[in-house]
């Protein structure tokens, strides 16, 4: 699934390519991934433009020149596409956007778990939401407040997007295996340095993928997701990496460098 530092690349993407041109038509193959009615996109998007973005975790608000802001999550397997020749349209592109320099922006969407939404303030669906500031730009004290009074296994807590927006099941497993911390253990039983600790690795995850624009095979020797399979050895033990569930999520860890 796209995380933040996906996304972020996905934002960088859009701002080079689809911005201030005119929207001419909008297609879509499939009304289930948009969350109003069909014509309300037609309404809003044809013949305004598309001004400028802002991401929060993996929420990715593009503002328009009309009233309304364009709300696009990627889901599992969802990524933007720019595109000239009509006959290039993307197999999965199942929204997509004409201009009038005759240019396409096409939303893959393979497993159909991205969607479109249109909305009225970022601040109010934020809030909405449930949303915290995005990992990228939360403050360490931010995230100590966040996890204040949290009881539950530290995995899950950080894949809260209330907590770390963004924050995704990879980089969950790689953060906590930077920072040394079993994903089982509870926030209560953490110290003040295993937070910090935790928080440090986000925050350096963060700018690694997005360094690296998120190619996993360019990110350093010593990274989690080099090794993220069962039974591959650790890069700091040798330990055989092990699969657990975690808040419903496959979780991967270093049981010898990852203690609870």
């Amino acid at each position: 699934m796209p995380e933040l530092p996906e996304v972020h690349g996905y934002k960088v993407y859009i701002d080079s390519t689809c911005l201030h041109n005119t929207i001419t038509s909008f297609v879509c193959r499939d009304t289930k991934l948009l969350k109003q009615p069909e014509n309300d996109f037609k309404e809003h998007l044809i013949g305004k433009k598309l001004i400028g973005t802002q991401r929060i975790g993996k929420y990715l608000f593009v503002k328009t020149s009309g009233d309304k802001i364009l709300v696009m999550h990627f889901g599992m397997t969802g990524r933007p596409n720019y595109y000239k020749d009509p006959e290039d349209r993307p197999k999965f592109g199942h929204i997509v956007l004409g201009f009038d320099n005759d240019f396409h922006f096409a939303f893959e969407n393979k497993r159909k778990f991205g969607w479109w939404n249109l909305i009225d303030s970022i601040k109010d669906y934020k809030a909405e939401k449930g949303l915290s500031d995005d990992a990228r730009e939360l403050s360490l004290e931010e995230f100590k407040t966040s996890l204040e009074n949290r009881k539950t296994h530290i995995k899950k807590v950080i894949m809260d997007q209330s907590v770390a927006a963004g924050v995704g099941n990879w980089m969950a497993d790689e953060i906590l295996y930077q920072a040394k911390i079993h994903p089982k253990k509870k926030v209560n039983d953490m110290t003040e340095v295993d937070i910090k600790n935790v928080f440090d690795a986000m925050k350096n995850v963060i700018e690694v993928a997005i360094k690296h624009d998120s190619h996993y095979s360019d990110f350093p020797d010593d990274f989690f997701i080099h090794i993220r399979k069962e039974g591959e050895p650790c890069h700091h033990t040798g330990a055989e990496i092990q699969k657990i569930k975690v808040g419903g999520r496959t979780t991967y860890f270093s049981p010898e460098w990852q203690m609870k």
